[in-house]
């Protein structure tokens, strides 16, 4: 047996090795290539479906959307009037407003209107304005030039460049707070506005930043300009001590406005117009900028892991997730390999909504666990199933569906030879079948036999026992092996009973006169003790078994049935090991010295349940179980007058029989030993038999 599992086990070992090495290569294959970046995108994307934070309530919006240039007179094929700008300002220094951000740009020269606006700017006195980098490529190389704030806005207010990062997909994910241009580093217009809200010196980290989105468009508090300018729908305390932002929505006028919005991880949001037309909204320019803003001032940032961490979580995840599907039972270890990569989204989800901790636990999840999970089962398949099917079709038309299922679970040896075992052990045979199948044809034998197992072996299968072998019209059973039963003893005499009274109903027999009616009596015999149990066939010819004294004794307690006139005996063994043996009613048959053995063991007889007397398999008169229980009780001291005249008395009380075997039995041994035993001291009260 241990010899089987070890090499399950390491069968088991070697293909969570390989299906790891499969799921290594393939994880790897997703963190480096192409084919991996819709999954590596998921891992930042799907948190921020599945939960939202609320944008925080110190930025606020102004949209210069369509409705703004009509209420204002300003034509949507052109820009804004830079003096409406002048009044905005205005309006929203005497509102309080904290700082004013203008994600619009104004690189081009207006005297007239940029005096007017330079001067609202310079009263306020916390401006900030938006300048853009503009690339242009050649075949020789790409150049760029900033389109920056006029000089005379310049001298007035601060400025900071508005670069986001597009993803291959075209959703903005990242932004540089640090941005490199030929004219040396810039401020991003976030962090320029952090420098200018907590009064501290630039951004010091390089490289891209994943931006921490509040939720879809719409998520800022947002008024439009119109509204602002005309006082419509504009609470009192709107912008006391808030950073507001103003930008160009969806559809304005602005320069290169139809251009200023973008897909975010969150679905396009839907939108219905004022007729009830539907379409859907991309997040505008500005919105991504206070996202980016809000970020840095809450110190919500999403940090990451370093490329080698992430490495070796790919690494950690295939073997993990291959040694739990490989090395537990089939369905707990898929299931349980599911379950980890469920649990690993889930505490990746739970990271980045309260820690802000982003790693790509996709891989791992989606990519890895479900290659993993469905190589294992294939594994499975072919290293534990296929090689179990001799073993299966050895044992399914002998056990029950239970132990049928245990043997799909547990390992039993196939090799030669066995492995010891305490077990009871149950042979049963048919009485007189031999004399009365003589004058049948062998079909109407073999119709009989079948009915009959068919009926008296349910009992066996019922108290899960296993069916061994038939050997003509006898049955081999045992509890304990191949497989270990609680109760066994207590299982054994209950399948017992129920094979009696299976056997009580009358067969169908089809003989040469026609048909008949014939009851089959069935002898019992049972014992319990060490066995070996194995294959004891060949490597040809698998022959499961139990052999060993305890069998040897089964099979002669059941054809001392035929000497004793009882149907059911069992050992003392088999009834020390019983859990509840009072729950069976029984009788002392004796103490007898079986042939070919030199010590006697006790022998009783089995009639039924104590508590049920309408299942009793043997009906005895209280006048015939007291004159033998006397007469065994003398017999058994050496007073063999006294057992004599009980025996004579019981020997013609038997139920069935015109005189009782067990009794003359006794009588044939007190006379062999001349009335009166020489020695008490050497007096055993045994029966030595000298036949099976």
């Amino acid at each position: 047996m241990t010899g089987i599992l070890s090499s399950r086990f390491r069968k088991r070992l070697l293909a969570a090795f390989i299906i790891g090495v499969i799921g290594l290569v393939w994880g790897l294959m997703l963190l480096m290539l192409n084919l991996g970046n819709g999954l590596r995108l998921a891992s930042y994307d799907l948190p921020f479906l599945i939960g939202r934070n609320p944008a925080p309530e110190n930025i606020v919006l102004v949209s210069l959307d369509e409705a703004s240039h009509q209420d204002l007179d300003q034509p949507l094929a052109q820009t804004f009037d830079r003096r409406v700008h002048a009044t905005l300002v205005e309006r929203l220094t005497t509102a309080g407003a904290r700082m004013i951000v203008f994600d619009i740009l104004f690189h081009d020269t207006n005297p007239e209107q940029d005096s007017i606006f330079a001067a609202a700017i310079k009263k306020h006195g916390n401006v900030v304005l938006a300048a853009e980098i503009v690339k242009n490529k050649s075949e020789i190389n790409t150049q760029q030039r900033l389109l920056l704030p006029t000089p005379e806005l310049r001298r007035v207010a601060g400025w900071g460049l508005t670069d986001v990062s597009i993803d291959t997909d075209g959703v903005v994910r990242r932004i540089r707070h640090v941005i490199p241009t030929d004219f040396g580093d810039k401020p991003s217009l976030s962090d320029f506005v952090r420098q200018r809200i907590t009064n501290s010196g630039p951004a010091t980290i390089a490289g891209m930043e994943f931006l921490n989105y509040y939720g879809p468009a719409g998520s800022f508090t947002t008024y439009t300009y119109s509204g602002v300018l005309l006082h419509r729908g504009i609470p009192p305390d709107a912008f006391r001590n808030k950073i507001v932002i103003v930008g160009a929505s969806q559809k304005s006028g602005l320069a290169d406005s139809g251009k200023d919005v973008f897909p975010t991880p969150y679905l396009p949001m839907p939108v219905k117009d004022e007729n009830g037309n539907e379409s859907h909204m991309l997040t505008p320019g500005m919105e991504i900028q206070a996202t980016s803003i809000a970020n840095l001032l809450e110190e919500k940032r999403i940090t990451t892991l370093r490329p080698e961490a992430e490495f070796w979580l790919i690494v950690a995840a295939a073997f993990v997730l291959a040694a739990t599907a490989c090395l537990l039972p089939p369905v707990r270890g898929v299931l349980l390999c599911i379950s980890l990569g469920v649990g690993v989204a889930l505490i990746a989800i739970f990271m980045r909504q309260y820690h802000g901790f982003q790693f790509l636990w996709t891989i791992p999840a989606f990519g890895q666990m479900p290659l993993v999970a469905g190589l294992a089962l294939g594994g499975h398949y072919f290293i534990e199933y296929s090689a179990r099917w001799r073993l299966r079709r050895a044992f399914k038309s002998y056990m029950s569906e239970e132990q049928a299922r245990q043997i799909d679970e547990d390992a039993v040896s196939l090799e030669l030879g066995g492995r010891e075992v305490e077990a009871t052990i149950l042979f049963s045979d048919l009485a007189g079948f031999t004399s009365m199948s003589e004058g049948l044809p062998p079909q109407s034998v073999s119709k009989a036999l079948i009915s009959y197992f068919e009926r008296a072996t349910e009992g066996i299968l019922n108290n899960n026992g296993t069916i061994i072998k038939y050997v003509g019209d006898a049955v081999m059973a045992t509890w304990g092996a191949p497989l270990k039963v609680d109760r066994e003893a207590d299982r054994a005499i209950d399948a017992a009973i129920q094979m009696q009274l299976a056997s009580a109903l009358p067969i169908t027999l089809e003989t040469t006169e026609g048909l008949i009616e014939q009851v089959l009596e069935t002898r019992i015999g049972i014992n319990s003790g060490p066995g070996l149990a194995g294959n004891l066939g060949s490597r040809r010819r698998f022959d499961y078994s139990v052999i060993g004294d305890t069998t040897n004794t089964a099979a002669r307690l059941e054809a001392l049935n035929k000497m004793l006139g009882s149907s059911i005996l069992v050992s003392e063994a088999v009834l020390a090991k019983c859990v509840d043996p009072d729950r069976f009613l029984k009788r002392r048959m004796g103490c007898f010295v079986l042939k070919g053995k030199k010590l006697g063991i006790k022998v009783f007889e089995i009639l039924g349940y104590r508590d049920d007397p309408g299942l009793a398999i043997r009906r005895r008169s209280e006048e015939y179980l007291f004159a033998y229980q006397n007469g065994l009780e003398a017999f058994t001291c050496g007073d063999l007058a006294k057992a004599a005249a009980c025996f004579s008395q019981s020997l013609l009380l038997h139920d069935r029989l015109p005189e009782c075997p067990a009794s003359r039995l006794y009588l044939n041994a007190v006379e062999t030993s001349s009335g009166e035993p020489q020695d008490l001291r050497e007096w055993s009260g045994e029966i030595v038999l000298d036949s099976k």
